[in-house]
C-alpha cells in the first residue's frame, strides 16, 4: 500500500520542489526575456524593432518637461516699498512745479526768480532781470523736474503747468495723486500698468465736465510718475518651474507595448540606443541578474504559498509520490507551452489546462489555488499584461467550477463551451473598458476563446496518459471501474457472490452518504465495490460466501482471526495486480482501520475460561491497518460496518435500524477511527440520515399478489 504524505521522504519532496522551482525559473526567464540585437549608435537597423512592453520615453518626457518649465512666466511679487516711492514721486513732482509757479508769480522788476550771475550784486539795478516769461517758467519747471527726479517733461506740458490757473492746476494735481494711489494699491507689472492706466484715463474722461483736454496731461504725467510695483522672486519662479517639470515627469510619455521604435533602415541614435537598452533589447553578452532575481523571488513566493496550502489543506488528496509528480506535470505543461505562445499572443497561454486536470484529480479548491499561481507565474512572459491575468483567473475559475459540477455526467463538451465563452466575455469587457478598436477586440476574443477551448481539450486528452503513468483516478477511470464487466468485479461476483452482494449494498449506502455531505460520491461508490476484494484469496473464510460447514469450526481463534484480519492487506495486493488507483487502494486498506475482530476474541476468551488455552492477547485480534484518512474512506468504513451488522442481526424495522446505526458509529468514534477523516458532527448526522433513507426503501413491504393463475386471468 502506498504510504501517506507524512511517510513520504522529505528529501524526495524537497528535491521535487527544487526541480520544479528551477525548471519554472528557467522557463519563465527564457520566455520573458525579449530577443536582443547587436546594435551600436550609428548603426543602421536591418529589421523593425517593437517594444516588448510598455516603457517610459525618457527623452521625449524630459524634452516636454523642459519646454513646459521654460514657458512658466517669472513670478513677480508686489513691493510696498516701490509703491510708496511712486506715491512720493507723484507728490514731489507737483511740489516742484508748485514751487516754480510760486516764485514766478511773486517775482517783480526788482526781484526775479533767476539766480544772480557770479560777481554781480542782486541789489544792483543794472543786473535785475525782467519778469520771467511763461516760456522761461516752463523751461525752469522742466529743468527742476529733470534735475531732481530725472524725468523729462515735454515743453508743452511744462508750459501748461506754468500757465494753468491755480484751480485748474490743483484739480490736475488732485486727479494725478488720487489715480496714483489707486493704481499703486494694486499689484501691477509693466503690461498691467498700461492696461490699468488706460482704463483709469477712460473713466476720467467720462467723468470730467470741464477741461476734458486735461485728461491728456494727466495721462502723460502718470506715465512719467508711475512704475510697476512688483519685484522678481527668483525662488518662487524656480519653484513654479520645478513644479511644472515634475508634473510632466510624473505623467511621462509612454511607448506602448507593440509600438514600433525602430524601423528597418533607421540609424540608431544615442537616444534610441538608450531606449533599446532600457527595454533590454541590446545584446551586451551579459546575464540580467536583476531581472532574474525578480523572477526568482516571484516564483519562490508562489511555490511557498502552493506548498503551504497543500501541506495544510490537501494532505489527504495528494497522497503519494505519484500524486506529486502528476501535480507537478499539470503545472509545468502550461508554463512550458507559454514560453513559446505568450511572446506572440499574451492571451494564448493554456493555463486552463491546469485548472481542469487539477480539479479532476485533486479537487476544486486545489485547482483554483494552483491555477491562479500558474497564471501569476506566466504573467512575466506576457510582458506583465494585466488583461491576461484577469482573463486567465476568470477562465480558470469557470473551468474548475464546471469541471467539478459535471463530473458525474461526464459531459466535457460543456466545459469546453463554458470556458471559451467566459474568456470571450471577459476579453470583450476589458476591451470596451480600454476603448480598444473593434478589430483588436475581435482578435483578442478569438485568441482567448481558442486558448480556453484547446486547453480543456488537451486536458481531457491527457487524462488516460496520466492514469497510465501515475495510476491516478479520474471520472473516466471511476466510471470504467464501476462497470460490472470489469475483470475484478466479475471475479468477485463469481468467486465470492456473497461478498459481491454485500459490496453492492455498501455502495448504495456510501453513495447516499457522500451525496449528503458533499463528498466524492463516485469515488465512495467505486471504493465500496472493491473494498472486500481481498476476500478473493480465501472467499470461503467469510460467512456470506459459505455454504454448508464453516471452516472456522476446525480452526483456532487466532488462526481464524489471522485469516479474517488479512483481507485488507490482501485486497491491496489484489488491487495492485489489477492496477487499481491509489485512492481505491486506500479505501480498501483503511475500511477496517484498527478495530478488533470481536467474535474470535470472545471465542478465545471463552476457551481460556474453560482452561483450554492461555489468556489471549487482544492485539492478536486487531486489524493492523491505517484509520480512514479521507471522508470517502470513513464513509465506506461506516457503511460496511452498518451493512454487516444489519445482516447479522436481521434487523428489519427502521427504528431498530437507527439505534443500531447510531451504536455502530458511536463505537467507531470512541475507538478513534474517525479522527483522521475530517468528518464533523454535522457530517456524521447527515450520514446517519442517509443510511436510514436507504434502509427505509429496503424495508418497504411489497404487496402480496395472489396465485399466478388468477393474475393471468385478470390480465386477459
Amino acid at each position: 500500500m502506498p504510504k501517506p504524505t507524512k511517510g513520504v521522504s522529505r528529501l524526495l519532496l524537497t528535491l521535487l520542489s527544487l526541480i520544479l522551482l528551477v525548471g519554472v525559473m528557467l522557463a519563465v526567464y527564457s520566455g520573458s526575456i525579449p530577443e536582443k540585437y547587436d546594435l551600436e549608435p550609428g548603426d543602421a537597423s536591418t529589421i523593425d524593432i517593437f517594444a516588448p512592453r510598455s516603457i517610459r520615453d525618457k527623452t521625449e518626457t524630459d524634452l516636454r518637461a523642459a519646454q513646459a518649465a521654460a514657458e512658466v512666466p517669472d513670478v513677480m511679487l508686489r513691493s510696498e516699498q516701490i509703491a510708496t516711492k511712486v506715491k512720493a514721486d507723484a507728490a514731489l513732482f507737483f511740489s516742484i512745479i508748485l514751487e516754480v509757479r510760486e516764485k514766478s508769480q511773486s517775482s517783480s522788476p526788482g526781484q526775479g526768480i533767476w539766480p544772480s550771475e557770479p560777481g554781480e550784486s542782486p541789489e544792483s539795478p543794472a543786473t535785475k532781470p525782467a519778469l520771467p516769461t511763461l516760456a522761461e517758467t516752463a523751461d525752469l519747471v522742466a529743468l527742476k523736474i529733470n534735475q531732481q527726479m530725472g524725468l523729462v517733461v515735454s515743453q508743452s506740458d511744462a508750459l501748461s503747468y506754468a500757465s494753468f490757473e491755480d484751480d485748474r492746476f490743483n484739480s490736475i494735481q488732485g486727479h494725478v495723486i488720487t489715480l496714483t494711489n489707486l493704481i499703486m494699491a494694486e499689484t501691477v507689472d509693466s503690461a498691467k500698468l498700461k492696461n490699468v492706466l488706460a482704463q483709469k484715463i477712460e473713466n476720467l474722461e467720462m467723468s470730467l465736465t470741464y477741461n476734458k483736454e486735461d485728461s491728456g496731461i494727466i495721462e502723460r504725467t502718470l506715465g512719467l510718475v508711475l512704475k510697476p510695483n512688483v519685484v522678481f522672486d527668483s525662488v518662487a519662479t524656480e519653484n513654479a518651474r520645478q513644479a511644472v517639470y515634475n508634473r510632466i515627469q510624473n505623467n511621462p510619455v509612454m511607448i506602448e507595448r507593440g509600438s514600433r521604435i525602430v524601423s528597418m533602415g533607421d540609424i540608431i541614435t544615442d537616444e534610441t540606443y538608450a531606449l533599446l537598452a532600457d527595454l533590454s533589447l541590446i545584446d551586451d553578452g551579459g546575464f540580467d541578474f536583476g531581472y532574474f532575481s525578480g523572477i526568482a523571488l516571484l516564483l519562490v513566493l508562489l511555490l511557498s504559498v502552493s506548498v503551504f496550502y497543500i501541506r495544510h489543506y490537501e494532505r489527504q488528496n495528494i497522497y503519494t509520490i505519484s500524486d506529486y509528480f502528476a501535480l507537478v506535470l499539470s503545472v509545468m505543461i502550461p508554463i512550458l507551452a507559454s514560453v513559446y505562445l505568450a511572446r506572440e499572443a499574451p492571451l494564448s497561454p493554456p493555463v486552463y489546462f491546469a485548472a481542469v486536470l487539477i480539479t479532476v484529480y485533486y479537487g476544486l479548491r486545489t485547482a483554483i489555488v494552483l491555477s491562479f499561481a500558474v497564471a501569476a507565474a506566466i504573467l512575466p512572459m506576457t510582458g506583465f499584461n494585466p488583461i491576461f491575468l484577469l482573463v486567465a483567473m476568470g477562465g480558470c475559475l469557470v473551468a474548475a467550477l464546471f469541471t467539478r459540477g459535471i463530473i458525474r455526467k461526464d459531459n466535457y463538451a460543456f466545459i469546453i463551451i463554458m470556458t471559451a465563452g467566459a474568456n470571450i466575455l471577459l476579453t470583450f469587457s476589458f476591451g470596451l473598458i480600454q476603448k480598444e478598436s473593434w478589430t483588436d477586440m475581435s482578435i483578442n476574443c478569438g485568441i482567448a476563446a481558442l486558448s480556453g477551448a484547446l486547453s480543456v481539450i488537451a486536458a481531457i486528452g491527457v487524462m488516460p496518459v496520466f492514469e497510465m503513468l501515475f495510476n491516478t483516478v479520474s471520472p473516466f477511470r471511476l466510471i470504467e471501474l464501476s462497470q460490472p464487466g470489469h475483470p475484478l468485479l466479475r471475479r468477485l461476483f463469481v468467486e465470492a457472490p456473497g461478498s459481491s452482494q454485500h459490496s453492492m449494498m455498501v455502495a448504495n449506502l456510501a453513495d447516499a452518504a457522500a451525496v449528503a455531505i458533499g463528498a466524492n460520491a463516485l469515488l465512495a461508490r467505486v471504493g465500496s465495490y472493491y473494498h472486500d476484494v481481498g476476500k478473493l484469496e480465501n472467499p470461503l473464510m467469510f460467512t456470506e460466501n459459505q455454504e454448508g460447514e464453516n471452516p472456522h469450526d476446525f480452526m483456532s481463534p487466532e488462526k481464524s482471526a489471522e485469516m479474517i484480519l488479512d483481507h485488507p492487506d490482501a485486497g491491496v495486493r489484489v488491487g495492485r495486480r489489477y492496477r487499481l488507483p491509489a485512492q481505491i487502494l486506500r479505501i480498501i486498506h483503511e475500511h477496517h482501520g484498527t478495530t478488533s475482530q470481536a467474535y474470535f476474541y470472545h471465542k478465545a476468551l471463552k476457551d481460556a475460561e474453560q482452561g483450554l488455552r492461555d489468556q489471549p492477547d487482544p492485539n492478536d485480534f486487531k486489524y493492523r491497518c491505517p484509520i480512514p484518512t479521507s471522508r470517502e474512506s470513513a464513509i465506506v468504513m461506516l457503511a460496511d460496518s452498518v451493512e454487516a451488522a444489519m445482516k447479522s442481526t436481521g434487523t428489519n424495522r427502521l427504528e431498530d435500524a437507527e439505534k443500531l446505526i447510531r451504536k455502530i458509529i458511536k463505537t467507531k468514534s470512541e475507538q478513534d477511527q474517525l479522527i483522521g477523516s475530517r468528518l464533523s458532527y454535522y457530517d456524521v448526522e447527515q450520514i446517519i440520515q442517509a443510511f436510514l433513507q436507504v434502509y427505509s426503501g429496503h424495508f418497504h413491504e411489497r404487496v402480496r399478489y395472489p396465485d399466478d393463475h388468477p393474475v393471468r386471468e385478470s390480465a386477459e
